[in-house]
């Protein structure tokens, strides 16, 4: 089987062992301790599964029948992604176009040591999507788009490499689609929801090429949702929001997915506002944006997940180049609104001219922003990617950057915080 599978050291099981205090130190049985997880009790062995990293109980996996068997538990499932969720086993996926057009990579990422090897990922649609963008990742599932027509839709588990193909939905000439993928942790279901905005009236005097320029404010929509586990898509109704084009990527928080709008006038003012979409009742509605001082804040902000919590990146007052992070410490709370700190000034690496052409991920899908908040790493510095696929973290406190680099990592990408897990693609 291709892939990234690679071998696994015995000490990834010997540590799970004594975690577990089942390990006892026999020195005539030390030349084969992969052979005691058979002879342990049923629970002991699924809980010392559970805290492998993925790459290591997908290798597992193919060991031998029995233990192949005995990692598709459901239980297990469960306790691996359990246990990755507290411990932050985070890994990175890097999508990338160059040289070679839609890539997938990964890392298995800790703040402390970024001595990991970026290894490959297999993509086993590449014949019938080889070009697409990751709209985003949930519980180790990836929500991936086809980057040239938007018609095509997969959910894919990178490491046990099951995917699902999406039906197609109803679709309108010149097109505008917005997406988003996401889970709630009430219901329990996994949602994509898509945003598709076309022109109201045509005019059959414009040449077809030129219609697809319709401005936002003379567009329709309709939004359409597909639970995984179904086979059709169904349809809600008109979005009550313009969102904005380049803010495509949904941002998956308290079981919402939230965009910004469309350049309009909000409450009296124009602006630009924080739209969430409900998971739950599917349902849209208005968050409540930073107090900043300045009436236009949000006209250049885009939205991130930090800690946890909802945050928006704002370019800082004055013009020096910094970005202002935005917090929403209680969910919904306009009050809680706290500036966490000022990401300061950094001159990423500069783009050679072979390279410009293979700069579609940032140029178009992710609306060329020049930085993007990642994630907040263990260590309480802040994981920023800057455009073209520059990797650093961030100090808040000594204002220091420091260069984020892998053996393997490609040179153009989209990193996308990934938690490996054994979940299948097809939920009931």
């Amino acid at each position: 089987m291709s892939g990234f599978f690679i071998s696994i050291p015995v000490m990834d099981f010997e540590i799970a062992i004594k975690k577990r205090k089942c390990y006892k130190e026999d020195e005539e049985e030390d030349d084969q301790p992969l052979n005691r997880l058979s002879c342990l009790p049923h629970d002991i062995a699924l809980d010392i599964l559970s805290r492998l990293p993925i790459k290591s109980v997908i290798q597992f996996r193919f060991s031998c029948r029995s233990w192949n068997f005995l990692s598709r538990d459901l239980q297990l499932v469960d306790m691996h992604m359990s246990r990755a969720l507290i411990c932050q086993r985070l890994c990175l996926i890097f999508h990338s176009d160059y040289p070679i057009r839609n890539q997938l990579h990964f890392v298995e990422f800790s703040d402390v040591d970024d001595n990991e090897i970026v290894r490959k990922i297999d993509t086993p649609f590449a014949v019938s999507m080889p070009e697409f963008n990751v709209i985003g990742s949930c519980n180790g599932l990836l929500c991936l788009i086809d980057s040239l027509f938007s018609d095509s839709i997969y959910i894919y588990n990178p490491f046990t490499r099951y995917y699902k193909v999406l039906p197609k939905s109803v679709e309108f000439e010149n097109q505008i689609v917005i997406i988003g993928f996401g889970f709630h942790p009430i219901t329990k279901q996994y949602k994509v929801i898509k945003i598709v905005y076309y022109p109201s009236v045509y005019n059959l005097e414009i040449p077809r090429h030129v219609r697809r320029f319709t401005h936002m404010s003379s567009r329709r929509s309709d939004v359409q949702i597909y639970n995984l586990g179904t086979d059709r898509w169904r349809s809600i109704g008109q979005a009550p929001y313009r969102l904005e084009k380049r803010s495509s990527l949904g941002v998956l928080v308290s079981g919402r997915l939230h965009w910004m709008s469309h350049w309009g006038k909000y409450n009296g003012r124009r602006n630009r506002i924080i739209v969430s979409f409900d998971l739950s009742d599917d349902s849209f509605q208005e968050i409540p944006g930073p107090n900043t001082g300045n009436l236009r804040s949000l006209m250049n902000c885009h939205v991130a997940v930090l800690g946890g919590c909802l945050c928006a990146v704002l370019p800082s007052y004055g013009g020096n180049g910094g970005h202002d992070i935005w917090v929403m410490k209680e969910y919904g709370v306009k009050e809680s609104w706290v500036k966490e700190f000022t990401l300061g000034v950094y001159s990423p690496r500069f783009i050679r001219p072979d390279m410009q052409k293979s700069y579609q991920i940032w140029r178009k899908f992710l609306g060329g922003r020049l930085v993007r908040i990642i994630c907040l790493l263990k260590s309480g510095d802040v994981l920023v990617e800057y455009r073209g696929g520059t990797l650093v973290s961030y100090n808040p406190d000594s204002g220091m950057f420091k260069n984020i680099t892998f053996q393997g990592m490609p040179k153009m990408f989209q990193t996308i915080v990934h938690i490996g897990s054994l979940y299948p693609v097809v939920q009931s």
